[in-house]
């Protein structure tokens, strides 16, 4: 069945809210939307993350972005404007290459985004153009999730080297080094460890397209915790096209390694460098070898090289200059001392993935970040954004009951945001106002007042917004006596009531209730989570580089609803798996989930939707990914909770996030648009990090 994508968080559909993303075989776009089609109301004005850059191996104007949820952008001059070359896909991108024979047609596109955060999304394969990205072959890796490299012979385009990382909840055997000898239409695997290490960053020497660098990095991420490293992490080095493999660890680190960069040096190949994770801290930072990796030795270990090693593995040298090499980071920084020193580039948004110098001009550089493109002309002296990329990732949108409607959203890395549906001459970026800051989730438009509620991760600042007066409260609940431990979701809950105005909930392991839009909270819910000990313990997450940034947050409420048609009547859903009912306002709750048959225990309550017509009605939907369960979940209760029907249908594939039904009245935040359909998504993107 044909594919549908909806580029959901950059269009202006009438979907009440819905957080909808890259997509497998669902229902077809014309049988849900008839004549109704979707347009570009951005926003572009802040940009967003970046996973993999690409820039023509003769030409520097000539530029391919891969980003993490929005497909596969060229430009043809430096970064002024872009087009989409890569939007009937799937929209999250780990690496785009040119055939170095043939760079003017031959592309190639390895899916599922490669800097493995909480949030991100999965791929669907290789995908390959020989006509300059106007059309596309899928060349097979089904199950992949993620690729992270793609190389071309130089010589003999029929050669292929995929570089898999593979999956990233769960253990899987599509993962390691893949050759072709065929042009794609067969693989053979050629490098593989075991079904929990994946390749990370892959490399060929210029002068002799068989000898092969990989670094394959062991790693695991849970709903609750992240591990990076292990004893199978290893640098590898092939000098027969892939036949043999050996580690070329003299002088590395003893004890586990975690993720691994390597770059070689166009100028001077066996100049190598490496990014070690290591077990031993004074161990772990850049490595340098003057003999093609028979002996490396440690050159620095600053903060900005060691920094979140699973986030900012990239390093890449000047094609003229086996000295100066570039890492990617919180800020980038660059070394013009064969990295014996460091210094920032010049100033960008933060959260670097990855870099690229113009091949024939290396004072031509690229940067990749979570706030987009930006580009340089003194060698990353001085940065300047290419500002025309609409690569924002929406966690969750909203509406208000204006005409025109007004959108609301929280991005990735870059804040919360509403702009109108429709503007005299075209919706442009100052179209677009901030109304917070961080990684912005849920944005709520107050249904009578000019007052908008915004959030950043983890709920650590909560906004209200007066439009009007432009002040800013911030109103997020605190720890009190009764309740001094408060957890939430990085992706923190929070809901406007039907039948109160002023009425404000958000979701810890308690319910809290505000009457009076965020000025004073009252707790009116026991702990409603599983509230399991083993899964309360991010700060020892990360592996071995500790990783505690609230993204791993887990045994919390993650959706709430209140129903429309009572107001003692309120939903929520938790992270580990609880569906809990109250019909009294909160006075008394009912845990429902042991009432759900053919649902795997702990599966994370993504999304509930409260009925219009009946009070006992109500629709969950669950997401397993977390846990490698790619199956979709979605049930129906008529009887408030004490028994489920499951309503997937056998063309529904891919986990699910979220069900819009059919609205007979509104609540502030939704369309005037009738939906009496379910529409089930995999996740674009999102994240936020730094």
């Amino acid at each position: 069945m044909k594919k549908f994508i909806l580029l959901g968080m950059l269009f202006g559909l009438c979907l009440p809210n819905i957080l909808i993303g890259q997509q497998r075989d669902t229902l077809r776009a014309d049988n849900l939307f008839g004549d109704m089609k979707a347009r570009q109301i951005g926003p572009a004005l802040m940009s967003g993350r970046i996973n993999d850059l690409e820039v023509h191996p003769t030409n520097n104007r000539i530029l391919y972005v891969a980003s993490a949820g929005g497909g596969v952008w060229k430009s043809s001059d430096a970064g002024t404007t872009f087009a989409p070359i890569f939007d009937d896909h799937c929209q999250s991108i780990g690496a785009v290459s040119l055939d170095p024979s043939d760079p003017d047609n031959t592309i190639y596109v390895g899916t599922g985004e490669t800097w493995t955060r909480n949030s991100v999304s999965i791929g669907c394969g290789l995908f390959r153009s020989r006509d300059g990205g106007a059309n596309w072959e899928k060349l097979g890796f089904d199950q992949s999730e993620r690729i992270a490299s793609v190389l071309v012979h130089p010589d003999n385009p029929e050669v292929i080297y995929v570089g898999v990382l593979g999956a990233l909840w769960s253990d899987s055997e599509e993962r390691g080094v893949y050759k072709s000898v065929d042009g794609g239409q067969t693989w053979d695997r050629i490098l593989y460890l075991n079904p929990r290490t994946g390749l990370a960053d892959m490399a060929m020497d210029p002068t002799d397209p068989n000898t092969l660098y990989a670094s394959m990095w062991e790693f695991r991420r849970t709903g609750w915790s992240f591990e990076s490293g292990g004893g199978s992490s290893a640098l590898y080095k092939s000098a027969d096209g892939g036949q043999n493999w050996a580690k070329i660890h003299n002088g590395f680190p003893e004890g586990k390694l975690g993720r691994l960069a390597i770059a070689v040096a166009p100028s001077k190949p066996e100049v190598l460098y490496t990014v070690i994770e290591a077990e031993q801290p004074e161990r772990k930072g850049l490595y340098r070898s003057n003999d093609a990796g028979q002996n490396w030795e440690q050159l620095n270990n600053d903060f900005e090289i060691t920094v979140r090693p699973f986030y900012f593995s990239r390093i890449v040298v000047d094609p003229r200059d086996e000295d100066v090499v570039v890492k990617a980071g919180l800020s980038g920084s660059i070394s013009r001392d064969g990295g014996q020193t460091f210094k920032n580039l010049g100033n960008m948004h933060s959260d670097i993935h990855d870099l690229a110098f113009g091949i024939t001009d290396s004072d031509v550089l690229y940067a990749g970040t979570d706030g987009g493109l930006y580009r340089s002309w003194d060698g990353g002296n001085t940065m300047e954004i290419c500002e025309d990329l609409p690569l924002s990732q929406f966690y969750h949108i909203s509406v208000d009951n204006a005409k025109p409607y007004n959108v609301y959203g929280g991005l990735q890395d870059n804040g919360s945001w509403y702009g109108p549906s429709t503007s005299p001459g075209g919706i442009t970026g100052r179209d677009w106002n901030s109304v917070g800051a961080g990684d912005g989730f849920r944005v709520l438009k107050h249904p009578t007042k000019p007052i908008i509620y915004s959030e950043m991760q983890g709920a650590e600042n909560v906004w209200r917004y007066n439009t009007e007066k432009r002040l800013v409260k911030t109103i997020q609940p605190q720890p009190t006596a009764e309740t001094p431990d408060l957890r939430f979701n990085w992706n923190a809950p929070m809901a406007l009531s039907v039948h109160n105005p002023d009425r404000f909930y958000m979701g810890s392991q308690f319910l809290h209730r505000s009457e009076n839009m965020g000025d004073t909270w009252e707790v009116i819910s026991p702990d409603l989570t599983t509230n399991d000990p083993s899964k309360q313990l991010q700060e020892d997450s990360g592996g071995l580089s500790m990783d505690n940034s609230g993204a791993e947050n887990h045994t919390t409420i993650f959706t709430i609803a209140e129903s429309p048609l009572d107001e003692n009547i309120i939903w929520v859903g938790t992270d580990d798996g609880n569906v809990q009912v109250t019909r009294d306002g909160g006075k008394t709750w009912t845990n429902t989930v042991a009432n759900i048959s053919g649902l795997p225990a702990n599966t994370w309550v993504y999304h509930i939707e409260a009925s219009v017509h009946n009070k006992g009605t109500a629709f969950a939907v669950f997401d397993g990914h977390t846990r490698g369960d790619m199956k979709p979940y979605a049930y129906k209760t008529t009887d408030y909770g004490a028994s489920w029907t499951s309503i997937i249908s056998p063309e529904v594939s891919g986990f699910a996030r979220s069900i819009p039904v059919s609205y007979t009245h509104l609540r502030a935040h939704e369309t005037t648009a009738s939906i009496s359909y379910a529409v089930f998504c995999l996740k674009r993107g999102g994240g936020g990090g730094g």
